[in-house]
């Protein structure tokens, strides 16, 4: 398990607590997964008392998302047990894989009792929610070669590509989400909130993606992917220097982004702190 940066580092870098940038990190997060398993021709969502869903309808846990547990205080117990059971009736209904993504701080706080109760399992190790400061001097960021270019999104030659390279680098099942971008290009290619850049050693080879969007006050790091063949060559940091930059330019004081095993030593090295970890639950099988 990767390590929690302490509680002094945290408000010695950023002037909040770490519960106050937990909530804020989850709410950021929550939000913007949602709206990614929500753009599809397919896609439908589930909005309960305390739980939300969205579901691209592909055959890939992580675009069809139950998303956080949040019931108000005074919510019966009989209540929250129909709306889990509501839940596990959607996904059935979708006919696809998914996961419970769980927020920071869940209500009721003994949600996973509840769901062991109703058949779910605990998923693994907790993913990493890691956070970093955009007042940093950008001359400080890694290096990596100066042969390599960064543009933004600009066309449907690179939503395709930005496609191509998210389903080879992730392994995705053959025939699943071959136009993810295309199928939300407005989104990528004409909304201020959600920048998409690609880096190649030119525009017409394209090997690795990054986007930053922004949701619930703060952006975040998503889509980081690179061509099997390319990793260990600098794309990555090319692509996430090119990010922070882009985010620190409006304004914006910290970026967030949750990190994979594979991903976490990169992040580490451009200063990312590990403030949490997000927990996953899947229906017992």
């Amino acid at each position: 398990m990767q390590t929690l940066a302490s509680d002094e580092i945290i408000f010695s870098e950023f002037g909040k607590t770490r519960r106050e940038l937990t909530e804020l990190v989850s709410r950021h997060t929550m939000s913007v997964q949602g709206w990614l398993s929500s753009r599809s021709p397919q896609a439908k969502k589930f909005g309960g008392k305390g739980i939300k869903a969205s579901s691209t309808g592909f055959n890939l846990p992580l675009l069809n998302l139950a998303l956080g547990c949040n019931f108000p205080a005074d919510t019966t117990q009989e209540d929250i047990d129909k709306e889990i059971e509501a839940i596990k009736t959607f996904f059935a209904n979708r006919n696809v894989p998914w996961y419970w993504w769980m927020s920071a701080t869940p209500s009721p706080k003994n949600i996973r009792h509840l769901l062991k109760k109703h058949g779910f399992e605990y998923d693994d190790l907790p993913l990493p929610a890691m956070i970093v400061s955009l007042k940093m001097d950008i001359s400080s960021l890694p290096a990596y070669p100066n042969n390599i270019c960064v543009w933004q999104a600009q066309s449907a030659r690179d939503l395709q590509a930005a496609s191509r390279i998210r389903r080879l680098a992730f392994g995705f099942p053959d025939g699943e989400a071959l136009t993810y971008f295309e199928d939300m290009a407005a989104d990528w290619l004409n909304n201020e909130s959600v920048k998409l850049f690609l880096a190649g050693e030119d525009e017409s080879t394209p090997v690795s993606i990054g986007a930053v969007i922004e949701g619930a006050g703060i952006p975040g790091v998503y889509v980081m992917a690179t061509l099997p063949d390319h990793h260990r060559k600098g794309y990555g940091k090319a692509v996430l220097s090119r990010l922070m930059v882009e985010a620190g330019a409006k304004g914006h004081e910290i970026i967030a982004l949750t990190a994979s095993d594979a991903g976490f030593g990169l992040y580490a090295q451009f200063g990312f702190r590990h403030l949490f970890g997000f927990d996953f639950y899947i229906p017992a099988s």
